[in-house]
């Protein structure tokens, strides 16, 4: 198995267990926007911290859960990392939170076909995608912001990313993203 693959394995046992999920990150952002490579998939769960463990444990032997969990610093998200062995690829599960956007992400959600791993997943739409890549401003976050509004912004929901943006106080920074890719 390689890594898109162990990705694949993660979204049909989500889904088996009846785990809510979305998967975020470069991959959610691929849908919309010319596709990047990634170290990692992440994903948002609705899975109980004291079943990680046991979730873990129903991938097989060749997934391994990191014993250190560590908190996303924006929305005080708990994140696992499980190692993916053969290839030490990662795969990032942030415990769902009450943050208003991520409720609100959930409510928008869709059931997207992935390419890249052959399979249909639950992702953000491109709005929600970037208004979170607007909070976390890494740059490569802000690059696939870019990317995205390129391929994707004369379809978006603008009122809405304009809301969201002013909530997070981040409504200059979208306004320089607009004009790097002339939207």
């Amino acid at each position: 198995m390689n890594s898109l693959e162990a990705i694949r394995a993660v979204i049909i046992e989500l889904e088996k267990q009846d785990i809510e999920y979305l998967l975020v990150g470069a991959f959610a952002c691929n849908l919309y926007a010319v596709p990047r490579s990634t170290n990692d998939a992440d994903f948002v769960v609705t899975l109980p911290q004291p079943d990680i463990v046991k979730f873990t444990k129903s991938l097989g032997d060749d997934f391994k859960l990191d014993p250190q969990m560590m908190m996303e610093i924006f929305t005080g998200s708990v994140r696992h990392v499980l190692c993916y062995s053969p290839t030490d690829f990662e795969i990032e599960l942030f415990q769902a939170t009450q943050d208003p956007h991520h409720l609100e992400q959930w409510q928008r959600k869709v059931k997207a076909s992935i390419a890249e791993i052959d399979c249909k997943a639950w992702v953000p739409t491109a709005e929600d995608v970037v208004i979170q890549k607007l909070r976390w401003a890494r740059r490569k976050d802000l690059d696939d912001v870019v990317n995205l509004l390129v391929v994707s912004g004369d379809k978006l929901d603008w009122s809405y990313i304009d809301d969201w943006a002013t909530k997070h106080e981040t409504t200059q920074q979208l306004k320089q993203l607009r004009l790097e890719a002339g939207v």
